[in-house]
C-alpha cells in the first residue's frame, strides 16, 4: 500500500469512529441517528440496560417499546414505573438520564419507552385516532402505548401508586394525553414543552404535575403551557411551572438534567 493510500485509509477510519451525541442519542458523525424503519423512536440509551419489545394492541396495532428494570429487585418489593414518550425527531431523554448508572442506583425503578411510528404521534388535543397531516393519514399512538403500559404492569412488580409520566416536545403533548385517557392511574407528570387544550383540564386537577417551558420556544409556544396551567390550577389543581429564561425548544435539557426534577417525581404517590 503506497504512503498516499495509508493517509486516506487512516482519514476514513477516523471518520468512521468519531461519534457525537445528540439529544441523548449517539451518532455517526455526518449521519443521522440510527432508526427502525417501522418506528420514530432510537434507543433511549447508550448502555445495555434497555430491551426492546413488540407490543400488539386489541386493534391490531403494534407498537415497540424499550424496557429497563431496576438494577436489582428484591423479592417482595414494588418499584415506580415511568412512561418517557419521546419528541417528534424521536429522541426519549427522559429515559436517557433515568439510564445512567448514577440515577439508576438513586432511583431504582422500570422505564417504559414507547416508539411512535414515523407516520404517528401520540397524541391530539382534537382527539385520538387517524388525522390529517401534510396530506396522509397519521395514527395516534398513544392508547396502545397505554395498553401495553397495562400488559406491562400486569407482569412486572410495580407500584401501583407511583407510576409517572413524562416526555418532550410531541412527548409533552402525550404527556398531557396520557393523563386524560387514563387519569386514575398516573401519580404525578412532568410534560416539557407540551401542549394540550385547556378545556381539559379538569380532568387533570388530582394528578401531580410540573409543567416546564422556554420563553424562547418557537417551536411550542410558551403560551401552551401557560394557558393550560392557568386552567389546572383554575378547576382545582396545584400544578408546578418552571418557565426557562431565554431558553428555546430543548428546555429537555435543563429539565431532565436536574437532579430536583427526578428527587420531586419519585415522592409523588397518587392519592387513594
Amino acid at each position: 500500500m503506497s504512503h498516499t493510500s495509508k493517509i486516506l485509509t487512516s482519514v476514513l477510519v477516523a471518520v468512521l469512529l468519531l461519534l457525537v451525541h445528540k439529544d441523548g442519542i449517539t451518532v455517526c458523525a455526518g449521519a443521522e441517528p440510527q432508526q427502525d424503519r417501522k418506528s420514530k423512536s432510537t434507543p433511549p440509551t447508550r448502555n445495555e440496560h434497555y430491551v426492546r419489545h413488540t407490543f400488539k394492541a386489541k386493534d391490531g396495532t403494534a407498537i415497540d417499546y424499550w424496557m429497563m428494570s431496576p438494577a436489582k429487585i428484591e423479592e417482595g418489593r414494588l418499584y415506580p414505573l415511568v412512561l418517557a414518550l419521546h419528541g417528534r425527531g424521536g429522541s426519549t431523554v427522559a429515559a436517557t438520564e433515568l439510564g445512567s448508572n448514577a440515577l439508576r442506583e438513586r432511583f431504582p425503578c422500570f422505564v417504559m419507552a414507547p416508539a411512535s411510528t414515523a407516520a404517528g404521534h401520540w397524541a391530539r388535543p382534537t382527539g385520538f385516532g387517524k388525522t390529517r397531516k401534510n396530506g396522509r393519514n397519521t395514527k395516534a399512538m398513544l392508547p396502545a402505548a397505554l395498553e401495553a403500559m397495562d400488559a406491562f404492569i400486569e407482569e412486572h412488580p410495580i407500584d401501583p401508586d407511583r407510576i409517572y409520566v413524562t416526555g418532550q416536545s410531541m412527548g409533552g403533548a402525550g404527556t398531557f394525553g396520557a393523563m386524560i385517557l387514563s387519569p386514575n392511574i398516573f401519580a404525578a407528570a412532568i410534560p416539557v414543552c407540551g401542549r394540550w387544550d385547556p378545556k381539559d383540564a379538569g380532568k387533570l386537577k388530582n394528578i401531580a404535575i410540573w409543567v416546564f417551558h422556554g420563553d424562547e420556544d418557537k417551536v411550542v409556544s410558551t403560551d401552551y403551557s401557560r394557558n393550560m396551567v392557568a386552567a389546572i390550577r383554575k378547576a382545582g389543581g396545584s400544578p408546578k411551572y418552571t418557565e426557562y429564561e431565554g431558553v428555546a425548544h430543548n428546555s429537555w435539557s435543563q429539565t431532565y438534567a436536574s437532579r430536583e426534577t427526578w428527587k420531586w417525581l419519585f415522592q409523588q404517590e397518587r392519592s387513594r
